[in-house]
């Protein structure tokens, strides 16, 4: 009997905390409510992901980091449009374990510190780092060392790691990489070498933003803007929206060698990979190096008219980026080539019609909707961490850009 009473006063507690918890978000205005479920969902994902996050963070190899990096980039987007320290302090704890799988290198007479594993290549006999796996996989580590010297809390208390993540970003980036072997260039750049945009030089012009922010070294700067005005000159207006490759791109090309995938199947930049893209123009227009906020608006337009289906209860994205959804790859079901949770997400802190669309995604989520889109984008690396983290920056960004509620 006594362990009965004990229940139904534990059971009371609960049922009046939650009636009281539901009476409060009555109460919130409609923004502060969406705030409110969208950090609580992200504190619910950080704690299911932490066991996942600690295991690929001792990995020690390239290609795994490359997925890591959805969940640490929405760490950090939500330490900066929190503040919270402890938040920074999981994020790092993730980050060192990973610069402290590095290894040695010994090359040309010169030493790099560097990721596993190493390829040989036809291109190459000699053994080598994977440039794809390291340049995304790096982009966080110097995204942290930059909010960390942004923050005068941060700077006094975790300058020496800041240091440690650029020091190595450099070494197995820019040392290794941009100096060493493409001599001072970003290969991906040159159009008879490369004709088609490709995301490492995306991947290499992020690095660059955060350690120019991160050092205040303008040669990192220099780098980023080299690939911010190539991918400038990509860009076509067609309505309000940004188009870039349309119809460049040969059919059944991209690939990717993966049994029974059929590639690009319309001629057009697919929604997946472009994700990348979408940080790059936030992410330069934030450092001040270049773009605008109207120009980060009309690739919120390429996002709320070409690529969402217009459904706020069941949300879907186009497996490509002028709202085809013919197949792409592997993914031949309409919208299961549309995660939008790493980057296109993003746009919403300059969009309120874009932030709408990431929220009532997560809305749909939550209430366990389901379509090949949203299954992707709930289950996808880092998915949910990814999406509620960039919707908690977004919110932050757009209460302090009166333009982008105005737009």
């Amino acid at each position: 009997m006594k362990i009965l009473g004990r229940l139904m006063v534990v059971f009371s507690l609960v049922l009046v905390v939650g009636i009281a918890a539901v009476l409060v978000v009555m109460k919130l205005s409609p923004e502060k409510r969406d705030y409110l479920i969208t950090r609580t969902a992200f504190e619910i994902y950080l704690h299911r992901d932490r066991s996942e996050l600690e295991k690929e963070s001792k990995s020690g190899e390239s290609g795994v980091y490359y997925f890591t990096s959805y969940y640490l980039h929405g760490i950090l987007s939500a330490v900066e449009a929190t503040g919270s320290e402890r938040l920074l302090k999981k994020s790092l704890h993730y980050m060192d374990n990973m610069v402290g799988t590095a290894v040695p290198l010994q090359h040309k007479g010169l030493r790099y510190t560097v990721w596993k594993p190493f390829k040989v290549t036809p291109k190459s006999p000699v053994p080598k780092p994977d440039v794809h796996y390291t340049l995304q996989a790096a982009v966080p580590l110097a995204r942290a060392a930059a909010i960390i010297k942004k923050n005068p809390a941060f700077r006094e208390k975790y300058a020496l790691q800041a240091q440690r993540y650029t020091e190595f970003v450099q070494s197995a980036v820019f040392d290794y990489w941009w100096e060493g072997e493409y001599h001072k260039k970003v290969p991906w750049l040159n159009v008879d070498y490369v004709p088609i945009w490709n995301d490492n030089g995306t991947n290499m012009g992020l690095c660059a933003i955060f350690m120019y922010e991160a050092t205040g070294d303008e040669k990192y700067a220099a780098i980023a803007k080299e690939v911010g005005y190539a991918f400038q000159a990509k860009l076509t207006q067609v309505d309000r929206a940004w188009i870039w490759e349309s119809n460049t791109i040969p059919i059944g090309s991209d690939t990717d060698n993966t049994p029974g995938s059929v590639g690009n199947q319309a001629g057009v930049p697919d929604t997946s990979h472009t994700n990348r893209e979408s940080m790059l123009m936030v992410f330069l227009y934030e450092a001040g190096l270049m773009y605008s906020v109207p120009d980060i608006q009309r690739m919120g337009y390429t996002f709320v008219d070409n690529i969402w289906n217009q459904s706020a209860e069941e949300p879907s994205f186009a497996n490509y980026i002028n709202g085809s959804d013919k197949p792409y790859r592997v993914y031949k079901q309409p919208g299961l080539n549309g995660p939008v949770y790493h980057g296109w997400v993003l746009v919403g802190g300059y969009s309120p019609e874009a932030q709408q669309v990431a929220f009532d995604m997560l809305k749909a989520i939550i209430r366990g909707r389901k379509n090949p889109s949203l299954t992707r984008n709930a289950t996808g690396y880092g998915g949910m961490l990814g999406l509620t983290g960039h919707l908690l920056r977004n919110f932050s960004t757009l209460r302090h850009q009166p333009s982008a509620k105005a737009a």
